[in-house]
């Protein structure tokens, strides 16, 4: 059984260390994602409720984390990213007080967070930080730590663990519905190995676990629906979440470049730890039938399978989902090593693994620590522009976009950003519409008739209309640029897009 213990002087250099990674990242840009994320919890800072006020079709967690950030920290790059490195820092206390006895040496055991979180910071670039993959590791690892406790446990110790477990899913659903794939395969288990395993009675079994487990569940749900309903917005949230979701999808094609890029991103990124985690599951699962092993089997294997349902997006940061299952089991691979590693006359074997594991991320820590250095740590406006600008070559022209729009003269208002949300946070405007500028090309054909209805309604000053999404909305609904071209005139073209002021 796993039970928490308390933390070495190891555990505690290995939280400095992980502090150290994560600082190397607080001034990293945002990619188009992150500002579109900054973009709604700043908005809902301001007074707007999400889906109705501002739309979009993920769920609410990943806004509610921004704007738990912001608020604390500041809407900006660093207040974002502390708050993130607080949570994953917390986040490997909380591993290293669970997962002592899933080891047998403690030397092992102190090196989880630094092959979990750890290595999620180092391989992660703009693009990948905060994103709702990466976040949602650690409610992930607490529900399945949860429910493994339950496999031991009776009465009601066993009631109270599963309800936590339902919970803490719950949570994890408000990041994203479809994660509850992942959440069942873990819930399954425990019902399967009491039935088949413990061969108890199949109605109670079934009511004992099942029913901790939805009303857990449901506490979260149940809050968040409540407050929707108490702003008259539930309706909007239900087509957002059970209606739009599919039409997209039957609306979309698997593209087989994506999954190829996203599927090499992730191997050239975790292939070392991959490799030794399959000595974890051949001698912790397959040959000592650790249920533990199992579970974070089960974790990568539905996990892959939220992906592929995801066909119409597969992105890089979607293999985020395996970074804390896959370093965990690799720290047992080496755990597992260890003995042989120990028994070998010679300390040399025992480097060149390190080595080899270790080389191709500490290259790239190296890399992006000599860049904050060579930048004065980014302690200024200036310096930590540049040092982004190494880490997404596009920021100085986004922001340049923006500085366009906010000399001396410009008109005042809201405006509408057709591409980039970087362009909101770097102006200090938020959107005219309800409806979004980001990811055009999951658009429904109603909501094209509705976004023209809204700028028509809202008149922004000023449109911007980036080149990439006006060859969407060319394809896709041309009458959105007709009536750009009759109600406003072009003020400027960049290499960026183009910029219209209002007749």
């Amino acid at each position: 059984m796993i039970s928490i213990t308390k933390l070495n002087k190891i555990d505690f250099i290995v939280v400095i260390i992980v502090v150290i990674i994560g600082l190397v990242h607080l001034p990293f840009p945002f990619d188009g994602d992150q500002a579109f994320f900054r973009l709604g919890a700043l908005e809902m800072q301001q007074g707007k409720v999400l889906y109705r006020d501002f739309w979009d079709v993920k769920q609410p967690g990943i806004f509610c984390f921004y704007y738990l950030a912001g608020t604390l920290f500041g809407f900006n790059e660093i207040g974002i990213h502390a708050f993130e490195l607080i949570y994953m820092v917390f986040f490997s206390i909380i591993l290293l007080l669970t997962l002592k006895s899933y080891f047998r040496h403690q030397i092992i055991a102190s090196l989880v967070p630094l092959l979990t979180v750890g290595v999620y910071y180092v391989v992660s670039g703009a693009w990948h930080l905060t994103q709702v993959e990466a976040l949602v590791g650690f409610p992930l690892f607490l529900c399945l730590w949860l429910t493994f406790k339950s496999f031991k446990s009776e009465g009601k110790q066993r009631f109270i663990l599963l309800l936590l477990s339902g919970f803490i899913g719950g949570i994890v659903l408000l990041f994203k519905l479809i994660f509850l794939l992942i959440l069942v395969s873990f819930w399954v288990t425990i019902l399967m190995y009491s039935i088949v395993i413990e061969r108890q009675k199949i109605k109670k079994t079934f009511i004992d676990i099942c029913l901790p487990i939805f009303i857990g569940v449901m506490i979260p749900i149940v809050v968040v629906a409540s407050y929707f309903i108490w702003f008259n917005s539930f309706s909007i949230v239900y087509q957002t979440f059970i209606i739009y979701p599919p039409l997209i999808v039957a609306e979309s094609v698997f593209d087989i470049s994506k999954f190829i890029v996203g599927i090499k991103w992730f191997l050239q990124n975790f292939e070392p730890l991959i490799l030794i985690a399959i000595i974890a599951v051949y001698t912790s699962f397959l040959k000592s039938k650790s249920l533990f092993s199992l579970l974070l089997f089960l974790w990568c294997i539905f996990g892959l399978g939220v992906i592929l349902l995801q066909h119409s997006s597969l992105w890089e940061y979607h293999y985020l989902l395996f970074f804390v299952p896959i370093g965990i089991l690799a720290t047992k691979g080496l755990d597992v090593l260890w003995d042989s590693l120990k028994e070998l006359n010679s300390p040399l074997p025992t480097m060149l693994l390190i080595f080899l594991l270790f080389l191709p991320l500490s290259s790239t820590l190296i890399k992006k620590s000599v860049a904050l250095v060579n930048n004065n740590f980014a302690l200024t406006e200036d310096t930590r522009l540049k040092y982004q600008t190494i880490f997404r070559k596009k920021y100085p022209s986004l922001h340049s976009e923006a500085n366009f729009i906010s000399q001396p003269g410009s008109l005042s208002g809201d405006i509408y950003v057709a591409g980039d949300p970087s362009i909101y946070y770097f102006s200090g405007r938020t959107q005219a519409t309800i409806l979004r500028g980001w990811a055009l090309e999951y658009f429904l054909h109603e909501q094209w008739l509705t976004l023209i209805e809204q700028l028509d309604l809202s008149k922004p000053p000023y449109i911007f209309i980036d080149y990439e999404p006006q060859a969407i909305i060319k394809e896709k609904f041309p009458r959105l640029l007709e009536f750009v071209e009759q109600k406003y005139q072009i003020l400027r073209q960049s290499n960026n897009g183009i910029w219209y002021i209002i007749k």
